[in-house]
């Protein structure tokens, strides 16, 4: 297993973790994640289910820019950016006051870890018809 994907697993696995963290730190500072939809309430494995489902769907648009893009880093700070301003659209309208400021934040802290976290795995700039196979090379990472 290559050093990258290594680290697009451990940015998978921590993401959920941080959510739950910070979800954790709004419940024990009484903020109710309280929606307009569903059964109301938000609670640990919400939070968690969809932290991971953004990650792990996160993955394939990485490693398709990865394989596509000449400035595969600062495309997918560009596409994560979006992703996550758009992401922000649901806790806005199906939560109220302390609820959409907390799960806005849920929102921020996981988009900063998948975004963080998948952009340290790929390169800045990739010369024309390079593979990205020959950046573990010229990166220092060992070739698998």
């Amino acid at each position: 297993m290559t050093h990258r994907t290594k680290r697009r697993i451990g940015t998978v696995a921590l993401a959920p973790v941080a959510a739950f963290a910070a979800e954790a730190l709004f419940r024990l500072a009484g903020v109710d994640l309280v929606v307009s939809s569903g059964d109301g309430t938000v609670g640990p494995a919400d939070v968690i289910v969809a932290a991971l489902a953004g990650a792990l769907l996160a993955w394939p648009v990485v490693r398709t820019i990865d394989a596509r893009s000449r400035y595969p880093r600062r495309t997918w700070g560009f596409v994560g950016a979006i992703v996550l301003g758009t992401s922000m659209a649901g806790p806005s309208w199906l939560a109220d006051g302390g609820s959409a400021v907390a799960l806005m934040c849920l929102h921020l802290v996981t988009g900063f870890v998948v975004i963080a976290g998948f952009a340290g795995t790929l390169p800045v700039y990739r010369r024309h018809g390079a593979s990205p196979a020959l950046d573990r090379v010229s990166s220092g990472h060992p070739a698998p």
